[in-house]
């Protein structure tokens, strides 16, 4: 009987998976772009989160994301099948965004059976450690549909919780409903998010960002002992490696990566959040 064939995983930058992550798995990324105005960047690939945060916090519009075009995928997918490779890819919830769709519609293009598309119903390393995970087991040998049931399996047991400092990006982004950012302005409340059946759900408002950043620790701690756990931030290094040492104390058996959000995630975050997303 002949070996299964090789699965290569795929997914698209909104996952912000650390360099250094995708490159041991070999996982590839298909950029979002980002928009001021009239001029366009693929996110990641050319303008960094460090250059996209600088522009946003001082251009007079307010940046736009759109999802990859179908060809781009449909490219991606015919590299790996050219290959001898069979396809994972794994999105952003398609409540978040068109680019589960353009992926399933660049698979029906391919027209081959060696392609599966999954919504991971997640985003930003919350996405990320179930493409990890699904790179795990493409690594280990596992044929298309064992990589396929591990991505899946891991979608239940990969979690996020962020704390913004500002909601006026992510109600301007239309990602969360306007009554929430109202009340939260309101009131100086710092809420706690996540993204809970695919959509942008706020989990608790607590009253300072330092108690929110501590209930979001909490929050993160009570999904089980994780096996992965990624902080990433906005230009906040000093939170997000606070809460990296916490997170070390009390599992210290989990790997732990500290990084910036990529560029699309930034747009709806803004300056200044962290975000904590585990594995469990």
């Amino acid at each position: 009987m002949s070996e299964p064939r090789k699965v290569r995983v795929i997914t698209d930058s909104t996952a912000d998976i650390p360099l250094a992550l995708r490159r041991q798995y070999d996982i590839g990324v298909v950029p979002l772009t980002v928009r001021f105005g009239a001029e366009s960047f693929e996110d990641g690939v050319d303008i960094t989160p460090q250059e996209f945060l600088h522009r946003m916090t001082t251009s007079p519009e307010l940046p736009t994301t759109s999802q990859p075009p179908t060809p781009t995928f449909s490219a991606e997918f015919e590299r790996a099948l050219a290959a001898g490779q069979d396809v994972v890819c794994i999105t952003i919830s398609s409540a978040l965004s068109g680019t589960y769709n353009a992926a399933r519609l660049a698979a029906e293009q391919v027209g081959h059976e060696r392609v599966r598309v999954i919504d991971s119903r997640a985003a930003t390393m919350q996405l990320g450690w179930i493409v990890v995970e699904a790179a795990r087991a493409a690594q280990a040998g596992d044929d298309l549909e064992g990589v396929m049931a591990r991505a899946l399996a891991a979608r239940g047991r990969a979690h996020l919780f962020a704390v913004l400092q500002t909601l006026e990006y992510v109600h301007k982004g239309g990602r969360i409903g306007r009554a929430q950012a109202i009340v939260g302005s309101a009131l100086a409340i710092k809420p706690v998010l996540g993204v809970v059946d695919g959509v942008v759900t706020p989990i608790e408002r607590v009253r300072t960002w330092k108690k929110a950043l501590a209930r979001a620790i909490e929050l993160a701690s009570s999904t089980g002992t994780p096996t992965d756990i990624a902080v990433l931030h906005a230009d906040n290094a000093r939170d997000a490696e606070a809460t990296a040492e916490t997170l070390r104390a009390r599992f210290p058996d989990a790997t732990i990566v500290v990084d910036w959000a990529g560029s699309t995630i930034l747009t709806y975050a803004g300056p200044g959040a962290v975000g904590i997303m585990t594995l469990a």
